[in-house]
């Protein structure tokens, strides 16, 4: 039985080697090998998808993986990746039909067996973090060899949207399980029309188009996601050719850029918006540890209300650079986004109420006329996704007015990632970048959900959540969003500050590139220019 065993892993991982040996052949005279490198902000993580949540590192994971669906470039619906077709056969099943033929990268067969084994996976391990975004799924039914039954605990209605995201990406069960994670995390194996043939961890990563695609060979030989943590770094990479797109470009470098021959500024919603996250318990993440018998002021929901109503969102969006100002964490393009009374511009204008900010604290027990304002601790990273730096120190400006005393913290965004997001040490107030679709949105703010940065536990606006994912009539659902929207602005534990739009530059002279409405860089599409 050992023998076999060890046969088995060997014959796998000659695959492996021989595979990536060949695709970093020596390239002759005679190879036109067409290479774009992107521009990475960073951080990335590991290359086992559904361990992690960043979308950061889902850009590249979706090169190397397919999902059963996936969700259209344009925003318009989804279309077929594993599966060819899909179709909801009763209120709580629904039935996908995989495509004739499918392989995973080293040959091993990609079936409903291990569309099953993947969802399995992903539903069952508490320690992933997109663990309690698969709770809606109650099984998995394998009907045949191309057809498997995903069945809901009721009915859901963000079903697609939610099969089509983290966690979505099906990875090689038996591979896996003879590697281990560990292993599998530095050799992975994909079905997805790229390979990852190198990679220097959270710097460089190198993508080869996979001939074996059942899409077809993609029209980019090579995808290489480059972390370059500083924008004023990546202007000067894409200037000197050495990268072909970068994510965010500053406002002082838009004309340059695109004034410069081959270059070409393309603007796009980016799916993610600026917040602060508030303490409103200490037993999350690390901080006790890190301090000890602190008391953030922000546990008080005056002293966090009173930060909410402090803040010109409309200022902060300029400072940003390319941004809108904003009360809710939906963006403004799905309707429980737009929700008249807290979306309209002149709500989000009136929520600045720095006189309402200072009554706030006063009535929490502040002698402002004495000075003895609230001190608070602002954390944030210099870059991520623009003007990070720029829009904490103006925020904390904002907060002083009223009477606080900010301390700013602002790090490099590595070890921003690494000590505060991850690490859970954020004492009163941190700044963040999420994503903005509706469908999980509820889930953060439900009791059972815990992180490192927060843990909200208020049963009557958990209940309304429940509602919410269970309710399929959209006019019902977005009457009970109404009503979760008032907690959320007035609890005030997320503060939304803006969504982002990216203004991206590029490469337009070797390449054609589209953005997409989800704001993923992801490149399965890119074109080289005829």
């Amino acid at each position: 039985m050992a023998l076999k065993r060890y046969l088995r892993i060997s014959a796998v991982l000659l695959v492996i080697v021989l595979t990536t040996v060949l695709s970093l052949r020596p390239l002759s005279a005679q190879d036109e090998v067409t290479e774009f490198v992107f521009a990475h902000p960073g951080p990335i993580r590991t290359m086992d998808a559904p361990v992690t949540w960043f979308g950061s590192t889902h850009w590249l994971t979706n090169l190397l993986y397919d999902c059963l669906i996936w969700r259209a470039a344009d925003g318009n619906g989804y279309v077929g990746q594993a599966a060819e077709r899909w179709e909801n056969i009763d209120d709580l099943t629904w039935r996908f039909y995989l495509r004739e033929g499918l392989t995973f990268q080293n040959g091993e067969v990609l079936d409903a067996e291990a569309v099953k084994w993947n969802i399995d996976r992903v539903r069952s391990r508490e320690d992933f973090l997109v663990y309690p975004q698969w709770q809606f799924v109650a099984d998995v039914v394998v009907v045949d060899a191309l057809t498997v039954d995903v069945i809901t605990k009721t009915p859901y209605p963000y079903f697609e949207y939610d099969i089509s995201f983290n966690g979505c990406q099906i990875l090689p069960p038996d591979y896996l399980e003879e590697v281990g994670e560990e292993e599998f995390a530095r050799s992975p194996v994909g079905s997805g029309p790229y390979r990852l043939v190198e990679f220097t961890e959270s710097d460089r990563y190198v993508f080869e188009a996979w001939d074996g695609y059942w899409g077809g060979r993609p029209e980019v030989d090579r995808v290489i996601y480059q972390v370059i943590p500083e924008q004023s770094a990546q202007v000067a990479a894409l200037l000197a050719g050495q990268v072909d797109l970068i994510p965010t470009v500053p406002v002082p470098d838009r004309e340059r850029l695109g004034a410069t021959d081959g270059l070409s500024l393309v603007t796009e919603t980016s799916n993610r918006m600026h917040h602060l996250y508030l303490r409103v318990e200490t037993e999350t993440g690390a901080m006790n540890e890190t301090y000890p018998d602190y008391q953030p002021a922000t546990l008080d929901n005056n002293v966090r209300l009173a930060i909410s109503h402090a803040l010109d969102r409309s200022l902060l969006a300029e400072v940003q650079g390319s941004a809108s100002p904003r009360l809710l964490r939906v963006c403004s393009y799905y309707p429980e986004g737009a929700i008249e009374a807290y979306s309209d511009p002149a709500a989000v204008a009136d929520w600045y109420d720095p006189e309402l900010a200072r009554s706030l604290l006063i009535e929490a027990g502040f002698d402002l006329d004495a000075g003895a304002g609230p001190t608070v601790y602002l954390d944030a990273p210099v870059f991520q996704f623009g003007g990070e730096k720029e829009v904490a120190e103006i925020a904390a400006a904002m907060l002083e007015e009223v009477g606080f005393n900010v301390e700013l913290n602002v790090m490099d965004s590595a070890a921003y990632s690494e000590q505060i997001t991850s690490g859970g040490n954020n004492r009163d107030i941190m700044l963040t970048t999420l994503g903005c679709a509706p469908s999980l949105v509820p889930s953060f703010y439900q009791c059972e959900w815990t992180q490192a940065n927060y843990n909200v536990c208020v049963p009557e606006w958990d209940a309304i959540g429940e509602q919410i994912t269970q309710t399929v009539d959209p006019a019902a659902r977005l009457a009970l969003w109404e009503q979760w929207w008032e907690y959320y602005v007035n609890y005030a534990q997320t503060i939304t500050l803006y969504e982002i739009d990216n203004v991206m530059a590029y490469n337009s002279a070797e390449f054609e590139f589209t953005p997409r409405k989800d704001g993923w860089f992801t490149f399965r599409d890119l074109k080289v220019r005829q």
